[in-house]
C-alpha cells in the first residue's frame, strides 16, 4: 500500500498548513478562553465559524459551497487541524449526524440540516449513552412512541457532550417497545428547545461540562427519523466506525510529544537511556497509529468497510495518548500534577493526563474494541 500523498493531497495538507502558521500565541489563548466560556470540550465558535465560512465542514458532502474532498483529504483536514491543537470537536459532533444523513437520508430531511451543518447555522448533539447503562450502547431504555405523524419521547440520556448549546440533539430510541438489545431501535432528531426536554450539567474532571438530558412527552415529526425506523443499530454502528477512525487522541498525543522534545532539545544527555528508549518507543508508535488512521481512509476511499480496523484504530490511538500524557507528566516532575501551573507545557501535560483517562471509555471501551476485534477481524467467535 502507498501511503503517500498524490500531488493534489499534499497541496491540501500545504494550504492547510499555511492556515494553522496564522495562529500565535495569542490566537491559540483567545480560542482556549472562548472554550472555557462555552464550558464544552474543545470547541470555539469563532473556529467553527470560519471553517464553515472557507467550506470546510461536512467536506465531501454534496452541499453547495463546501469543498469537494475524498476521505483521504478529509483525513488531511482533520490530522492538520487536530496536530495542531485546533477545537475540532464541536466540528466534529456536527459532522458525525451529517454522515448519518448524507449516507441514510432520508433526501427530504438531509436537504434541511445538511446546509444548515455546514454552514454552521445549527449545532448538534449525540444522545448515545443513558443513566445505568455504563457502556453497553444497545441498553436504551428512551422510548419513542408512535401518535400519527408524531412520536412521544420519553426517557433520558447522559454524558451528552455540548447540548447545552445544541439547537438538535440526534437521539438513539427504542420505536419498538416490545424489543430488545439493539433491535426496535431509531435515530430521531429532537429539537433541544421543544417542551418537556431538559438538561441538566454534569460536570466531568476533563474540567468541563457534559449533560443529562431528560424528555418528558416530548413531541417529534415522524418525518424526524434518519433512515428509517427499526435501523438505527445498523446507523449507530457505522457512524462509531467513522468516529473511532479519527484518531481518540493520537493526534493530540503527537502535538504534546513534540512540545516535549522541543523543551529537551540538546539535553539529551539529561535523559536515561531507559527514558530515551521509551521516548522512541512512543515516536514509532504514534506513526504506526498514524498510519492506522490513514488506512481506515484508504479502505473507505476503495468502499471497503472498516470494522474490525476502525476498532483497532481506537484502542491503538486512546490507550497511547494516555501512555505519552503520562510520559511527559512523569519527566516534567511535580510541576506537571498543578493545573495552574505557570510551565505552560507541565500544565498542558496535567490536562492530557486528566483528559485521555476517558478515552478508553467513549465511543466505546477498549474491552469493547478488542471483542470487535476479534469476531469482526479474526472472525472468533464471541465470548472466546
Amino acid at each position: 500500500m502507498n501511503f503517500g500523498f498524490s500531488p493534489a493531497e499534499a497541496a491540501w495538507r500545504d494550504e492547510l498548513a499555511d492556515f494553522v502558521a496564522g495562529y500565535g500565541a495569542a490566537e491559540y489563548a483567545a480560542l482556549r478562553a472562548e472554550a472555557r466560556h462555552l464550558d464544552t470540550e474543545r470547541h470555539a465558535a469563532s473556529f467553527h465559524a470560519e471553517l464553515c465560512r472557507r467550506g470546510w465542514v461536512g467536506v465531501g458532502w454534496p452541499v453547495d459551497g463546501v469543498r469537494a474532498a475524498t476521505p483521504t483529504e478529509r483525513f488531511i483536514l482533520h490530522e492538520q487541524l487536530d496536530s495542531a491543537g485546533l477545537p475540532m470537536y464541536g466540528v466534529e459532533l456536527n459532522e458525525a449526524v451529517g454522515w448519518m444523513l448524507v449516507r441514510n437520508g432520508p433526501a427530504e430531511l438531509a436537504a434541511v440540516h445538511l446546509p444548515r451543518i455546514c454552514d454552521g447555522t445549527w449545532s448538534y448533539a449525540g444522545g448515545y449513552s443513558e443513566p445505568e447503562a455504563g457502556s453497553d450502547m444497545f441498553n436504551v431504555r428512551t422510548k419513542a412512541v408512535r401518535d400519527g405523524g408524531r412520536y412521544v419521547i420519553n426517557g433520558a440520556k447522559l454524558w451528552t457532550s455540548a447540548a447545552h448549546l445544541a439547537d438538535w440533539i440526534f437521539a438513539l430510541v427504542r420505536t419498538d417497545p416490545t424489543s430488545e438489545r439493539h433491535h426496535g431501535l431509531s435515530m430521531l432528531l429532537i429539537d433541544a428547545r421543544s417542551p418537556g426536554v431538559e438538561i441538566r450539567p454534569v460536570r466531568v474532571m476533563g474540567g468541563w461540562r457534559v449533560n443529562a438530558c431528560f424528555f418528558d412527552d416530548v413531541s417529534v415529526p415522524a418525518g424526524n427519523v434518519i433512515g428509517a425506523e427499526g435501523e438505527g443499530a445498523r446507523i449507530i454502528g457505522t457512524a462509531l466506525d467513522t468516529e473511532r477512525a479519527m484518531s481518540f487522541g493520537g493526534r493530540e498525543g503527537r502535538l504534546l510529544l513534540a512540545r516535549f522534545l522541543r523543551r529537551m532539545t540538546g539535553s539529551a544527555a539529561e535523559l536515561s537511556d531507559a527514558t530515551l528508549e521509551r521516548l522512541g518507543r512512543l515516536v514509532a508508535e504514534l506513526e504506526v497509529e498514524r498510519l492506522l488512521n490513514l488506512r481506515t481512509s484508504a479502505m473507505l476511499e476503495r468502499g471497503v468497510v472498516a470494522g474490525a480496523e476502525a476498532s483497532m484504530d481506537k484502542v491503538c490511538s486512546a490507550e497511547l495518548a494516555q501512555q505519552v500524557a503520562r510520559f511527559v507528566a512523569d519527566e516534567l516532575g511535580p510541576v506537571a500534577q498543578l493545573a495552574d501551573a505557570s510551565d505552560t507545557l507541565a500544565a498542558a501535560a496535567e490536562e492530557a493526563v486528566r483528559v485521555n483517562t476517558v478515552l478508553s471509555i467513549i465511543g466505546g471501551t477498549s474491552e469493547v474494541q478488542r471483542n470487535a476485534i476479534a469476531s469482526r477481524g479474526l472472525g472468533l467467535p464471541k465470548g472466546s
